[in-house]
């Protein structure tokens, strides 16, 4: 698709926010990505007071661009932070074990002028994963902060909209991500690795022995240090990279592949004499 349509269709999408009442300052962001079927637009906002009229600004030139036969995807979202959290607590029913009861906290948003409250429920699963970090009140509501920013960060069509779906519930899939912090450990893999020359070193040797490519991070993921760190007696825990980076949003994959790129790229301009001893593996 043209760069030029891309250009027009921001200034329109930016003009239509502004006829709707959407100032500038309530705007955070606004990106488009070109498709085979057509412009996914995404208007991230500051102020969630202004959703509606952002919305209906997006609507208006949808229909608009449709009539040009230009086809726009638009996903549009507020940015929100987490002001506090609360546990909320519950009465089980009768007779039944207290390890097949969820846990349940309530927590205060804010998005500009807006505030809005959301409830957490926590599955007994997803209590047996997180069951060593949980190990007092104060670690759980540090766990739901940990979730609720990870689960606003996403945008794109999946994201969270707190205003229309209130309660959100962690999962075991969600405890397993808050357990491990696949993104943090793997990046701190890849610091490990390029924190000395020596270092370096030894991971390109990894490499050499493997007949493995440097720039192939793929590749280079199964030779980086593998996962580690206490866990309870019984748990289920990665045991490879690849099952770490399995656990990774796209998004996060994206950032963590062009991370170790720099780091790679930086490593063979601070160490020349890696280049020399590790032709092959550092080839393009």
């Amino acid at each position: 698709m043209a760069v030029g349509i891309e250009h027009k269709v921001d200034e329109l999408l930016r003009e239509s926010l502004k006829h709707r009442g959407v100032v500038e300052g309530q705007v955070d962001e606004i990106d488009l990505f070109p498709t085979p079927d057509g412009i996914l637009a995404e208007v991230v906002l500051r102020d969630a007071s202004a959703l509606d009229q952002a919305r209906q600004a997006t609507e208006e030139l949808e229909g608009r661009l449709e009539r040009e036969h230009i086809s726009l995807l638009p996903t549009v979202r507020a940015l929100w932070t987490i002001e506090n959290t609360e546990r909320i607590e519950m009465v089980n029913p009768p007779g039944v074990p207290p390890e097949l009861v969820g846990l349940l906290f309530k927590a205060t948003l804010k998005s500009g002028t807006r505030h809005q409250e959301v409830w957490v429920a926590v599955t007994p699963s997803a209590q047996q994963v997180l069951r060593a970090l949980a190990t007092n009140d104060l670690a759980w509501l540090e766990l739901i902060r940990a979730f609720l920013g990870h689960r606003l960060a996403i945008g794109g069509p999946s994201y969270w909209d707190p205003i229309r779906d209130q309660k959100v519930e962690l999962g075991e899939s969600a405890a397993r991500y808050l357990r491990w912090r696949p993104y943090e450990r793997l990046k701190g893999h890849v610091d490990r690795v390029f924190a000395s020359v020596e270092n370096a070193r030894a991971f390109l040797k990894l490499l050499a022995l493997t007949n493995r490519k440097a720039r192939d991070f793929r590749q280079a993921l199964q030779k980086l240090p593998g996962p580690g760190g206490a866990y309870a007696p019984g748990e289920h825990l990665p045991t490879s990279n690849d099952e770490l980076y399995e656990m990774l949003l796209d998004s996060e994959k994206d950032e963590l592949r062009r991370y170790y790129s720099q780091k790679l790229e930086k490593a063979e301009n601070d160490w020349p004499e890696l280049k020399r001893e590790f032709q092959k593996e550092l080839a393009a």
